[in-house]
């Protein structure tokens, strides 16, 4: 016990002295590493799938082997500046091996097991393929979108080879929802570009949708003129109210852009007969622009009163008739 810090000392230099012994050795390590292509024609493009990386056995010092794999600056590269249109296998050896700030480091082949990929080169084209957003949106409580959610750039430019360009049909955003919305605005959406075919470059990671948001709103348009359509007499024949009041719930701006001349209420008379009914609701009908989408920016109708009578007026002929009996 009285020799134990001597005992420790020469424990911590027979430690040190094995590491440097073994620091003077080479090791080899196998790990993946990326493989990229460089220096490609620009009326070219790769149009294989080719994988992303490969397995190769290096040959260093411990201490270099540990910061390599650590720091991953290590590539197999593929030099492409004499490629051909069609496919071809290329062998990857010590050329294509790059370690920047590594010079001790050095690739190894082991013996029988070369290390080839197959690699298809095509003409390189642009085509303009259609955005499809599935993003979902959804309006705060007390307001309404008031139409289709738009696209600002409805299409996308894509380069690439042609024989992969020629299978994509769209290209998608995101699926998210987004919801609560208050106030007309544009957002961004990333496209699932991840979705596309490998080294096809689109001209743009995101699409931007305009969403027309507006406050609901109720509005009464009063003595609105009640038509009675069809094959009648006109002199027996009448409605009761002969006007009405509309009432319109929707987008607050869609709202405020009626007029009484865009209402338009009236009953056809044959329906009177085949409903077997003396009161009918009055059909409605709403000159709206064609760029307002109804269906979403109108929230409600309501007509006031609700049924529209049928009133039959009676001739003196009638009265003579009820006089006698007949």
């Amino acid at each position: 016990m009285g020799n134990i810090i001597l005992k420790i000392t020469a424990l911590v230099c027979a430690m040190a002295l094995w590491f440097y012994v073994i620091s003077l050795k080479d090791f080899q390590l196998t790990m993946e590493v990326p493989l990229t292509f460089v220096k490609l024609p620009e009326a070219l493009a790769i149009a294989s799938k080719p994988p992303s990386t490969v397995s190769v056995t290096v040959e260093g010092k411990p201490l270099d082997l540990i910061r390599l794999q650590s720091q991953k600056q290590s590539a197999m590269v593929v030099d492409m500046h004499n490629a051909e249109l069609g496919s071809k296998r290329i062998h990857l050896d010590s050329k294509n091996f790059v370690a920047p700030n590594f010079a001790s480091v050095h690739y190894i082949e082991p013996d029988n097991q070369y290390l080839f990929i197959d690699i298809a080169v095509d003409t390189r084209i642009e085509r303009s393929i259609p955005i499809k957003n599935n993003v979902t949106f959804g309006a705060a409580p007390g307001y309404v979108i008031v139409q289709q959610p738009k696209l600002m750039q409805e299409d996308l430019m894509v380069s690439g080879a042609r024989n992969a360009l020629t299978r994509i049909i769209d290209i998608p955003t995101d699926s998210i929802f987004k919801d609560s919305i208050k106030e007309s605005q544009t957002f961004s959406v990333a496209l699932a570009t991840d979705q596309l075919p490998p080294f096809v470059t689109p001209s743009d990671s995101v699409a931007k949708i305009f969403v027309d948001v507006q406050k609901i709103k109720s509005k009464e348009f009063k003595s609105i003129p009640i038509q009675l359509i069809g094959f009648y007499d006109r002199a027996l024949n009448t409605l009761s109210p002969q006007q009405a009041t509309v009432e319109i719930t929707g987008g607050e701006k869609v709202i405020e852009a009626i007029k009484h001349s865009d209402i338009e209420l009236f009953i056809e008379y044959n329906r009177f007969a085949i409903e077997d009914a003396d009161s009918l609701a009055p059909t409605i009908k709403l000159n709206l622009p064609p760029d307002i989408d109804r269906s979403m920016s109108i929230k409600a109708v309501l007509v006031k009163p609700d049924k529209i009578k049928l009133i039959k007026t009676h001739t003196e002929s009638d009265d003579k008739d009820e006089e006698y009996g007949i």
